[in-house]
């Protein structure tokens, strides 16, 4: 549907473009001609300020990067980058599949407190997001999978995960209180 609109809206602006140009070339000038002013002469006070030399100075200068303990050059051969993790599928102790990392949640600190999995479902359709803790879950990056301590029917029996979102859409919306007539004596 986007694509189809995009070449539409291409397609009139090739259409009209020549069109627009040549109306406005093939018609005689019918207006007056206008003649602009100079431009003022500069004044005493243009004369006197500065031309901005602490402006350019400090775009001249070259910038530092950060300090080197605070730089991740390379992913270590342990590491797995979030984008990595989220869709990866998520297996039981005894290797069955229980779902995959649907997202991370993180504390207002930055640090990873839980993943959500999706658990259910065929082929991605239906199913339910199920929030584990991050203690509870196991990454191996080199095998490119996750680990948890619980089969797929406890994961489909425990709680639906919810977003604060959800929280807020479930909540029931407070009336506005009507407005207090303010009175002018």
């Amino acid at each position: 549907m986007l694509k189809q609109l995009l070449l539409t809206t291409a397609l009139a602006a090739f259409v009209v473009g020549p069109t627009l140009a040549q109306d406005t070339t093939t018609q005689p000038s019918q207006s007056p001609t206008v003649q602009t002013p100079p431009p003022p002469a500069p004044t005493a006070q243009d004369q006197a300020a500065p031309a901005a030399p602490a402006a350019t100075a400090a775009a001249e200068q070259p910038a530092t990067p950060p300090p080197a303990d605070a730089m991740m050059p390379t992913q270590g051969a342990t590491d797995m980058r979030a984008d990595k993790l989220i869709g990866t599928s998520v297996y039981n102790t005894e290797g069955q599949s229980v779902g995959s990392v649907q997202d991370i949640v993180f504390d207002k600190d930055g640090k990873i407190v839980g993943v959500v999995l999706k658990v259910g479902g065929i082929l991605g359709i239906g199913g339910k997001s199920v929030g584990i803790k991050w203690t509870e879950v196991q990454v191996m990056p080199q095998e490119d999978t996750v680990k948890v301590n619980y089969s797929e029917d406890q994961l489909k029996v425990a709680p639906d995960f919810k977003t604060q979102e959800s929280i807020s859409a479930e909540q029931p919306q407070q009336p506005l209180a009507p407005a207090s007539p303010t009175s002018t004596q």
